[in-house]
C-alpha cells in the first residue's frame, strides 16, 4: 500500500513540476521593435527602429537572451533581398536597424536547434540541454528548434511579406496588418518544411494582456494550414505557431519529441 502512495505522490510531482515548471526549452522566442512604422525623414537619415529580442514568459519582455545561442538574424528587404544583422550588446542584445527605402521589409532570426531533457534522479527533476543517451529516470527528452519573424512598414505598405523566408515552421500574414482595425481578422497561412502546417495549434495575444504566460486567442489552422486571428486590441501583436511529433528512428536514443516553434510580432494601429 505504502508503494502505490509513493507512486501515486511521486505522479503527482511530476505532473506539476511538469505543469510549472520554466525550463530554456519551453521559453517562447520571439521579436520585438521599437517601432513598427518608422518614418524616412529625409534621405540622409532615412528610418529606423531598434529590434531587441523576447525570451521567456512574458511579452513583450521576459528573460535575456545570449547572442551565443542565436543561428540567424537577418533583415529581409521589400525586394526581397537578405541581409545579416549583427546583434547589439546587452541583456536584450538591442539592435539599431535603418531602412534608405519604402516598403515592408521583415526581420528573421532562429535559435541553434538543440536537445533538451527533463530526468529524475535522487528524487529530485533535472533539466539538461542534452541528449537523453545515457540517463535514467527520463521524463521527457526531445530536439528543439525555434524561429521568429517581424514585420516593419516603412512610411509605406506592400505585400513582399507573402513570400516565405524558409524557417521549417513559418507564420505568414496574408494581410498587411498596416491595413486592419480592431474587429478585424488576420488570415495567415502556416508552413511545416515549405507545406501548409494541417491542423497546427496557433496562439496570439497583444502587449498588456497578461503577465504571465497567456494568450488572448488560441484557434487551429484548417488542412490547408490557414487560420484566421482576431484582432482584439490595438498595438504590438506576438503570434506562435507550435509543432511536435515523435522523434525519427536514427533519433530515438537521443530524444523522443521534435520540438518546433515559430512566432510573428507586429503591430496594429
Amino acid at each position: 500500500m505504502r508503494n502505490i502512495k509513493t507512486g501515486l505522490i511521486l505522479s503527482l510531482f511530476i505532473a506539476l513540476s511538469l505543469s510549472f515548471s520554466t525550463p530554456a526549452f519551453s521559453h517562447t522566442f520571439w521579436l520585438n521593435a521599437t517601432e513598427y512604422f518608422p518614418e524616412i525623414y529625409s534621405p540622409e537619415y532615412g528610418a529606423k527602429t531598434n529590434i531587441y529580442f523576447g525570451w521567456g514568459h512574458r511579452y513583450p519582455v521576459s528573460d535575456f537572451l545570449s547572442a551565443d545561442k542565436l543561428n540567424e538574424f537577418n533583415l529581409i528587404t521589400p525586394t526581397g533581398k537578405s541581409k545579416p544583422i549583427k546583434p547589439g550588446v546587452g541583456g536584450f542584445l538591442a539592435t539599431e536597424v535603418s531602412f534608405s527605402e519604402k516598403g515592408s521589409y521583415i526581420v528573421t532570426a532562429a535559435l541553434k536547434p538543440g536537445f533538451y531533457t527533463m530526468y529524475m534522479k535522487d528524487g529530485k527533476i533535472h533539466h539538461k540541454s542534452v541528449p537523453k543517451t545515457g540517463l535514467s529516470g527520463v521524463i521527457l527528452s526531445l530536439h528543439f528548434e525555434q524561429y521568429a519573424k517581424s514585420l516593419i512598414n516603412v512610411d509605406s505598405a506592400d505585400n513582399s511579406f507573402l513570400k516565405p523566408v524558409g524557417h521549417t515552421l513559418e507564420i505568414i500574414p496574408l494581410a498587411n496588418p498596416a491595413d486592419l482595425n480592431v474587429g478585424d481578422y488576420l488570415s495567415v497561412q502556416v508552413l511545416f518544411k515549405g507545406r501548409p502546417a494541417r491542423f497546427c495549434p496557433l496562439y496570439g495575444t497583444y502587449a498588456g494582456f497578461s503577465t504571465g504566460d497567456d494568450f488572448a486567442f488560441v484557434t487551429t489552422a484548417d488542412g490547408q494550414g490557414k487560420a484566421k486571428i482576431r484582432i482584439l486590441h490595438h498595438g504590438t501583436w506576438l503570434l506562435k505557431a507550435k509543432k511536435k511529433y515523435p522523434a525519427p528512428d536514427e533519433l530515438k536514443d537521443k530524444c523522443d519529441e521534435m520540438s518546433y516553434t515559430a512566432t510573428f510580432t507586429f503591430e496594429v494601429k
